[in-house]
């Protein structure tokens, strides 16, 4: 497990050290600390957090909807600590918007194995959206392709597979990607 390069934003107005600890006994070598919502945010928008603990309640809103508002903004896994009598009250809101709830009073083992699960949720989203821009980025590959592949058609007078051919021929030829032959046949016939 690769915990000891993980990294936390603890937001949190009290209980700092004993959270700190949980934290490092987990692995998380680089916590830093947020007072207030308004503190996390900033934090969070100058820097990525792979996970976020939320000590709720803060003392400038509950902490529910700054940890809705990560989940939704930021790839952070987030964990949101509640006294245990309100679990009921925001857990479907909260795992809905993909929240890990822990109740208060914390236990430390069931925290540090939350605040785990988080990481490894965390690295398997981090996966997930590298895979996305992939997909992406071909697809969007695809398109300029095809886009070429249509100017050579309506100017050269060729067939689609004459084309496509076209367009594969240079790239080998010119050791280019097809991406990029196709941007240079875009450059010369688009205005």
């Amino acid at each position: 497990m690769h915990m000891a390069q993980e990294r936390a934003l603890l937001v949190s107005a009290r209980g700092v050290d004993k959270l700190r600890q949980a934290l490092a006994s987990a692995g998380f070598l680089t916590i830093a600390s947020a007072a207030s919502a308004g503190e996390a945010r900033r934090a969070a928008a100058q820097d990525t957090w792979p996970l976020v603990v939320i000590n709720a309640p803060l003392p400038d809103e509950t902490g529910l909807e700054l940890a809705m508002e990560l989940t939704g903004v930021t790839l952070s896994a987030v964990v949101l600590l509640v006294r245990a009598e309100l679990m009921s009250m925001v857990y479907t809101p909260a795992t809905e918007a993909g929240v890990l709830l822990v109740g208060k009073p914390v236990i430390p083992q069931v925290l540090q194995q939350s605040v785990q699960l988080a990481a490894a949720t965390h690295r398997r989203l981090m996966t997930l959206s590298r895979e996305n821009e992939q997909l992406h980025r071909k697809l969007d590959e695809i398109r300029l392709v095809d886009r070429a592949k249509c100017l050579l058609i309506e100017h050269a007078r060729l067939t689609e597979p004459e084309a496509h051919r076209a367009i594969e021929k240079q790239a080998m030829d010119q050791r280019l990607t097809r991406a990029r032959v196709a941007q240079l046949i875009l450059d010369r016939y688009e205005l």
